[in-house]
C-alpha cells in the first residue's frame, strides 16, 4: 500500500480529533507596545506539492505546498535563526532514522543544509550569534551544530521533555542534536506579560522585536514567536498546524501522522489562531511547513530581507 493509500485512508478511518473553539475577536486583540522593527527573510531547505490530506484531516488532493525552512531575523545584535532545519549530517539522520521515516519525509536529494541556504544568502553560519526553536523535533534542530557562535534558546517545557529521550529518533526528537550543542544550550520561560490574548510571553531580547508565547500541544513546550516586521507582524506557529489550511478550517492534522503530544492543547492553539485569522488581518500566520505562508516573506537569497 503506497504512502498515499495510507494517508487518505486515515482521515476517513480515524477520528480528527477534540472539537476546535474559537474565542472571540476580544482575546485576540493587540496589546499595546513598543517594538524594535526588524528586517526578516526565509531560507528554504526544502519544498515540492503534497497532496492537501497528507497536512490536515480533510479527504482533499487538493495541492499543499510543502516546506521545511528556517527563518532569519537581522537584528542589531547579530543574526537570529528561528528554526534551524536541516543540518549538514541530514543524510546520516535520515538513514539512521529507519525506512518507515524515510517513507514519509523523502529522501535527502530534496534536501538541503541551512548552510548552504546561508552561504547562498551571503550569510555566514558563524555570525548567527543566536538559534531558537519552536519546538524540538529533529526537522527544527538539524542545523544546530553547523552554527557554532550561535547560543540556542528553547522553552523549558520543551527541553525537560526531549531530556528524556535517549534512542536516536525518539518522539520525533534527535538527542544527538541537542547533545551536540550542550554547552551552548539555554532555557526560557514565559515569565512576561500577557500579549494579544496570550496569558504570558518572553521578550527574546528585550526590545520587542521577537517575543515568545505558548503554544503547548505538538509538543510540551511548542512555542510561537512574533517578529516585529516593518509593515506587519509575522507569527511564526511552529506545527500547531502543518498547513495554512488547518487554521482556515480549522482542523486537526492527518491523524496517522500528527505526532501531537497533547490534541486537546491543539485544539484550543488551533481555535486560538483561526480567530486571529478572521480577526487580525495585521498579522501574518506562518506555519513552519506552509510553503505559501513562508513565501510571503522575503526570500534570504534575494539580498531584500526588508518586510512581508
Amino acid at each position: 500500500m503506497s504512502r498515499a493509500t495510507l494517508l487518505s485512508l486515515a482521515v476517513v478511518l480515524v477520528g480528527c480529533g477534540p472539537v476546535i473553539r474559537v474565542p472571540p475577536s476580544a482575546d485576540v486583540q493587540a496589546t499595546p507596545r513598543t517594538a524594535r522593527s526588524v528586517e526578516v527573510c526565509v531560507a528554504f531547505q526544502e519544498r515540492g506539492t503534497r497532496s492537501r490530506f497528507e497536512s490536515v484531516a480533510e479527504l482533499s488532493f487538493a495541492p499543499w505546498d510543502y516546506a521545511i525552512a528556517s527563518v532569519v531575523v537581522k537584528h542589531p545584535a547579530g543574526l537570529v535563526v528561528i528554526d534551524p532545519a536541516f543540518g549538514e549530517r541530514i543524510g546520516v539522520d535520515l538513514q539512521r532514522a529507519g525506512p518507515f521515516a524515510r517513507l514519509l519525509f523523502g529522501g535527502v536529494e530534496t534536501k538541503r543544509p541551512l548552510t548552504q541556504a546561508l552561504h547562498a544568502a551571503g550569510l555566514s553560519p558563524a555570525d548567527v550569534r543566536l538559534a531558537l526553536t519552536t519546538h524540538l523535533h529533529w526537522d527544527h534542530t538539524g542545523g544546530l551544530r553547523d552554527l557554532p557562535n550561535a547560543r540556542v534558546l528553547s522553552s523549558r517545557a520543551d527541553l525537560s521533555w526531549a531530556r528524556g529521550f535517549s534512542r536516536f529518533f525518539d518522539h520525533g526528537v534527535m538527542p544527538h542534536h541537542l547533545n551536540a550543542v550542550k554547552d551552548r544550550l539555554a532555557q526560557f520561560d514565559f515569565t512576561g506579560p500577557p500579549v494579544d490574548g496570550f496569558h504570558a510571553s518572553f521578550d527574546v531580547l528585550g526590545d520587542g522585536s521577537i517575543v515568545a508565547v505558548p503554544l503547548p500541544g505538538h509538543t510540551p513546550g511548542s512555542t510561537g514567536y512574533f517578529l516585529r516586521a516593518p509593515t506587519r507582524t509575522v507569527f511564526l506557529v511552529g506545527d500547531t498546524a502543518w498547513s495554512l489550511r488547518g487554521v482556515e478550517l480549522p482542523a486537526h492534522k492527518n491523524p496517522l501522522v500528527r505526532m501531537d503530544d497533547d490534541v486537546e492543547s491543539v485544539a484550543a492553539a488551533l481555535g486560538r489562531l483561526h480567530a486571529f485569522f478572521k480577526h487580525r488581518p495585521d498579522v501574518l500566520i506562518v506555519p513552519a511547513h506552509e510553503g505559501s505562508a513562508l513565501a510571503q516573506l522575503p526570500t534570504c537569497e534575494s539580498g531584500d530581507a526588508r518586510s512581508p
